[in-house]
């Protein structure tokens, strides 16, 4: 395929012309007349002017085209971008996206390329603070490394939570990985001389600095990512709720695989959540499907809102109730122990299926003695059936 790229970032065409998909791809300053068969077009907001859409789409009425919007500090114009390109039918790509992150964006939607592997990040967002994202991350990585021949590792990219407090942590924090991400410099070998090892996952816990918690860049957080896939072969990211930090927003570029936790408490389904979703996620191309539902601390037996509601307010699909454990999720943590080691079968089990999702979506390998705990009560339902 050829590929025409408005920009004057140079590493545009590098990293397309490193994919096999891409023969051929023209770095140019302004708008001109191809002298070959064009398959797409990406335009950079740096130097693109959104006046000229109509020339670009007169030049090439039905091939693909796309617009990186650049330095955009209100929500009105993100919007305006979006209905404007809506109109001469250009996709808008995420802003904050790395360049090396556009291109893979722009050539999976051009070849609808598929690859299982990038399945293997997996997303846990909340909707607001206190809804459970960090202990629904660190329980799913107990469950689901019990289950697999994997390696599961466990980031905690939330800037304002370190997430150490749920077992006797004894690693190294993100913040102090800074300068190793500043200058593109993680090693696979300093990574995981930096990760806790918890009894069957491994996990990297976040920022604990206060003063850097809006201090990480894109790039930097995408660097950590990419070397950590380099290391582990499933990657759990608790990514918290601030979708206007870097952390959380990559973890959301990042992630194949997107869970967004919530409770019956209203000021996270119907207060905070929806407020982020249309002024950060849905200007930037991101809509409701994106996400799978987990209703965490679930209590049946009140006047709060349920579980259909909830899917139908947030307009996701709910993938799995976790009960409310009342006091024994304070214990736990008091104890250093995780929910899932001491609670009972009805939230393990609720857990296990998020395990079981991720096991299906990332063609994992189960572990034997997994593979036959189902076949025994597979055959002593069918007896009972």
């Amino acid at each position: 395929m050829n590929i025409i790229v408005i920009s004057n970032d140079s590493l545009y065409k590098e990293h397309f012309e490193k994919n096999e998909e891409i023969s051929l791809a023209l770095l140019w300053d302004s708008i001109k007349e191809p002298n070959c068969e064009i398959h797409a077009v990406v335009l950079d907001g740096e130097i693109f002017e959104l006046k000229d859409l109509s020339t670009v789409r007169d030049q090439h009425p039905t091939i693909p085209v796309f617009f990186k919007p650049h330095a955009v500090h209100s929500e009105q114009i993100t919007k305006n971008i979006s209905r404007l390109c809506a109109a001469h039918k250009v996709t808008v790509l995420q802003e904050l996206a790395t360049i090396e992150q556009t291109v893979e964006e722009v050539i999976s939607k051009i070849t609808n390329r598929e690859d299982y592997l990038s399945k293997r990040i997996i997303g846990l967002f909340a909707t607001h603070s206190g809804a459970g994202s960090t202990t629904t991350t660190l329980n799913l990585a107990r469950s689901l490394s019990q289950r697999i021949e994997e390696r599961v590792l466990v980031l905690s990219l939330n800037s304002w939570d370190a997430a150490d407090y749920f077992y006797h942590y004894n690693g190294h924090y993100l913040n102090d990985l800074k300068v190793d991400l500043k200058t593109n410099n993680l090693t696979p070998a300093r990574l995981s001389e930096a990760v806790a090892h918890h009894l069957s996952f491994y996990h990297l816990a976040g920022n604990r600095d206060i003063k850097m918690q809006r201090f990480y860049q894109p790039s930097e957080i995408e660097h950590l990512i990419k070397v950590a896939k380099e290391v582990f072969d499933v990657i759990l990211i608790d990514a918290g709720t601030h979708f206007d930090t870097a952390p959380t927003v990559q973890s959301y570029l990042s992630s194949t695989l997107k869970f967004l936790v919530t409770t019956q408490e209203e000021k996270g389904y119907r207060g905070y959540f929806p407020y982020v979703f249309q002024q950060l996620i849905e200007p930037s191309g991101g809509n409701s499907e994106d996400f799978m539902l987990v209703v965490n601390k679930y209590q049946p037996a009140n006047t709060l809102i349920d579980e259909k509601a909830l899917e139908e307010e947030l307009g996701m699909t709910k993938v799995a109730t976790l009960p409310d454990m009342g006091d024994l999720g304070s214990m736990a943590a008091f104890q250093k122990k995780l929910l899932y080691d001491m609670s009972d079968s009805f939230y393990t089990k609720n857990v296990d299926l998020l395990s079981n999702l991720i096991v299906s979506e990332c063609k994992l390998t189960e572990k034997e003695f997994i593979r036959e705990e189902k076949k025994e009560k597979k055959g002593l339902f069918s007896f009972f059936k």
